[in-house]
C-alpha cells in the first residue's frame, strides 16, 4: 500500500484542490480576536504553500490587509498614510483630509467591498440637494475616486472595481448672472486703477506715526507693488530670498514657495506649484530699484527689533510679532483689503488679482502670450489666456480705428 504523501505545513487537501490555512487578527465588538482563514484553492500543494509563505511575510512586515472585514474607514487610514508619504504638499494633504470627511461620515463603517456604485451615486446627488457647491462636490468626488481606484488597483486589489468610475456627476446649471458675465469672470486692475491702488497703499503707510509700524506698512505696500510688476504668486514673494535676485541680468530666480498655515514661525519652504513654476523671471530696473529700497528698510526694521530671526535672508520680513521671519501672506491680504476700501476699488480683489493685472499690462504692452506664460510659470492657464485675448482684442480695435482716422480724409 502506497504511503500518503505528506503535505507542507498549513496546507490542506479538499476535493482534489489545495489551500493554505492561516490566522488573522480581527476587531469585533471592541475585542481583538484571532480568526482562521484559507487561501483560494490551488492545483498543487506547492502553489498553496507558496501563497501561504507570502501571507506570512506580509504579516511579519505589517503590510497584510484582511480584505474580508476592511471598512472604508480602515482603508482610508492606510491610504492617507501612503498619500502623505508620497511627497504631496502639506496644503494638498490637508485639503484631501477635509474633503474626505463627508465620505467617511456616509460610508466609514461599511465594509469596503459592500459599498455599491448606486449608493455612491445617491451620495453625490444628496450632497447637491443639501446645497453643496459644484467645486466642493468636485473636490469630494476627486478624493472618493482616489480612494476606490487605489483600492481596486495592485498591489491592494481589495475590491473588484472602482465604483466611482462610471457615476454621473450631478449637473449644475449656470445662473443668469453667470451667463451674463460669460468669460468676463477674471478680475484685475486697469492701468489707471493700479496707479491709484499703489499710490493709496503708500499713502496709508506714510500716515502711520509709529516709526516701526510705518516701515511695516511700507513693506506691505512694496510687496503689492512687486506682485503687480512681476506676476509672482504671493507664496513665491513671501519666500523670496535676497540671494535669488540677479541685479546684473535683471532677473529673479523662483525655486520655492512659502507654506505657513500654522504661523510664520513654523514656516516651511516647499517646491513651487508645478515644474513650470521653477523659473527665472525677467524684471525691469524699476523692480530692482524697489527691491533695493526694500532691503534698505528691512535693515532698519532689524535695527529697531531686539530679537530678530536671521536664519534665512528673506527679502520681505515680518516686522511685528516675529521680526525677521518671512512676511505673512494673510497680513498682506488684510492690508490690501484696507487699500481697496480707501481707494474705492472692488474689495473682492486679492493678491492673486495682481498676477492677473500683470498679465493685462503685458498684453497691453504687446508682449506675446507665450512669453507672459513663461514669466508666470505656466503654459496652459485658462485665465491668463482669457485676459490676454480680452486685452489684445481691445488693442486690435484701437489699431483699426487709427487706420479709419487715417483713411477718412482721403
Amino acid at each position: 500500500m502506497a504511503r500518503k504523501k505528506k503535505l507542507p505545513p498549513g496546507v490542506r487537501l479538499r476535493d482534489g484542490r489545495y489551500t493554505y490555512r492561516y490566522s488573522v487578527e480581527v476587531f469585533e465588538d471592541g475585542i481583538v480576536r484571532r480568526k482562521q482563514k484559507e487561501t483560494p484553492a490551488y492545483a498543487t500543494a506547492e502553489e498553496a504553500y507558496n501563497e501561504g509563505i507570502l501571507i506570512k511575510a506580509r504579516q511579519l512586515q505589517g503590510t497584510y490587509i484582511d480584505e474580508t472585514n476592511m471598512t472604508l474607514e480602515g482603508w482610508y487610514d492606510i491610504w492617507i498614510q501612503s498619500y502623505e508619504e508620497s511627497g504631496k504638499k502639506k496644503h494638498t494633504i490637508k485639503s484631501r483630509k477635509s474633503r474626505a470627511q463627508p465620505i467617511l461620515k456616509q460610508f466609514g463603517k461599511k465594509k469596503l467591498k459592500e459599498i455599491t456604485a448606486m449608493q455612491y451615486q445617491n451620495f453625490l446627488y444628496d450632497l447637491k440637494r443639501n446645497g453643496k457647491k459644484k467645486n466642493t462636490l468636485l473636490a469630494t468626488h476627486a478624493v472618493a475616486s482616489l480612494l476606490f481606484r487605489t483600492a481596486a488597483a495592485p498591489p491592494y486589489e481589495l475590491i473588484q472595481k472602482d465604483i466611482t468610475e462610471h457615476v454621473v456627476f450631478p449637473t449644475y446649471l449656470k445662473t443668469v448672472e453667470e451667463l451674463e458675465a460669460g468669460e468676463e469672470t477674471f478680475k484685475y486692475l486697469e492701468k489707471e486703477e493700479l496707479a491709484l491702488f499703489l499710490k493709496t497703499a503708500f499713502q496709508i503707510a506714510d500716515e502711520e506715526n509709529d516709526p516701526l509700524e510705518r516701515l511695516v506698512l511700507r513693506e506691505f505696500a512694496r510687496s503689492l507693488w512687486v506682485l503687480a510688476y512681476t506676476g509672482l504668486r504671493i507664496g513665491e514673494l513671501c519666500s523670496l530670498e535676497r540671494t535669488r535676485i540677479n541685479e546684473v541680468n535683471l532677473q529673479i530666480r523662483i525655486i520655492k514657495t512659502l507654506y505657513a498655515m500654522e504661523g510664520v514661525e513654523k514656516f516651511e519652504l516647499e517646491t513651487p506649484k508645478n515644474d513650470g513654476s521653477v523659473r527665472t523671471v525677467d524684471v525691469t530696473k524699476q523692480v530692482i530699484t524697489m527691491l533695493h529700497e526694500q532691503e534698505k528698510e528691512r535693515k532698519q526694521i532689524q535695527l529697531m527689533c531686539t530679537r530678530y530671526y536671521d536664519g534665512r535672508p528673506f527679502c520681505f520680513v515680518n516686522g511685528r510679532r516675529k521680526p525677521g521671519y518671512p512676511i505673512s501672506p494673510r497680513d498682506i491680504e488684510r492690508f490690501m483689503k484696507d487699500v481697496l476700501i480707501r481707494a474705492g476699488l472692488p474689495t473682492e480683489l486679492t493678491p492673486h488679482s495682481l498676477r492677473h493685472t500683470y498679465t493685462s499690462l503685458c498684453a497691453e504692452a504687446g508682449i506675446e502670450l507665450a512669453s507672459i506664460q513663461r514669466q508666470l510659470g505656466h503654459i496652459n492657464d485658462k485665465t491668463t489666456t482669457m485676459i490676454y485675448r480680452h486685452v489684445t482684442k481691445a488693442r486690435r480695435r484701437a489699431d483699426v480705428e487709427k487706420l479709419d482716422a487715417l483713411l477718412k480724409d482721403l
